[in-house]
């Protein structure tokens, strides 16, 4: 069980949730890069900078949120308020923390941070393990070395995993599917959530959808053995 504990640091507004079996010392410098010194490594990903942050026994991912689509062309950082428990970095944090206890292949979170920059508004960031030898299944299909028909098997399943557990994931796509040839992770559960059943079935096909366009929109030349990978996934899915 992945232990939550909070602190609310009233003189900078800060609102920290966190695994207090890894950090003893909570403190809004944990989410700065610069902080970090030379254990901070910047990389590009989606539609912005994460940083990969050393530790002793491995390393921590740290990502600040940012929007996408069309608000995100004006207000890059921002939210808006509702509740410290509410905002994005802690619900991602908290469905992380419920996944894990769960045994569902998933980062393990560290830490989550929000910090109102107006009374109506907030930004922050979020903390996690970063998972090694591993990458993304848009990473491995553009490369040269081919997909074996297990893996795309396990893809499915462990989609149909989460998707049992009524897990919705909001972004499903090859570059939030983490791989090595036994194992396979989802990751980015940003606006993700459960859903009970009196959503139906639905909502499952159409996450296997964004998926497939997802699929469909890699670089010429992408290994997907014509249908045969995709085929391959939905058996396993299905299987």
């Amino acid at each position: 069980m992945t232990p939550l504990s909070h602190t609310i640091l009233a003189a900078t507004g800060d609102f920290i949730i966190y695994d207090d079996e890894l950090i003893s010392a909570p403190s809004p410098r944990l989410f700065d890069p610069n902080e970090w010194g030379e254990k901070a490594t910047p990389h590009a990903e989606g539609r912005g900078t994460v940083w990969f942050i050393e530790q002793p026994d491995g390393e921590w991912i740290l990502k600040n949120f940012r929007r996408g689509g069309l608000v995100g062309r004006f207000i890059k950082q921002r939210y808006f308020f509702s509740g410290n428990r509410r905002t994005r970095m802690a619900r991602e944090y908290l469905l992380l923390c419920r996944l894990h206890q769960m045994g569902l292949p998933v980062p393990r979170p560290v830490a989550a941070c929000s910090r109102k920059t107006t009374f109506f508004s907030y930004s922050g960031s979020l903390l996690t393990q970063r998972l090694v030898d591993v990458r993304s299944l848009a990473s491995w299909l553009s490369s040269e070395e081919p997909l074996g028909d297990s893996q795309w098997r396990e893809i499915g399943r462990t989609i149909r995993k989460f998707h049992d557990c009524g897990v919705f994931h909001s972004d499903l796509n090859a570059g939030n599917i983490l791989l090595n040839e036994n194992w396979v992770y989802l990751i980015d559960f940003d606006r993700g959530r459960f859903r009970s059943s009196r959503f139906g079935p639905d909502w499952k096909r159409a996450n296997l959808k964004r998926l497939r366009r997802s699929l469909d929109k890699l670089p010429p030349g992408a290994q997907l053995h014509g249908e045969g990978g995709w085929e391959l996934l939905c058996a396993g899915y299905d299987g």
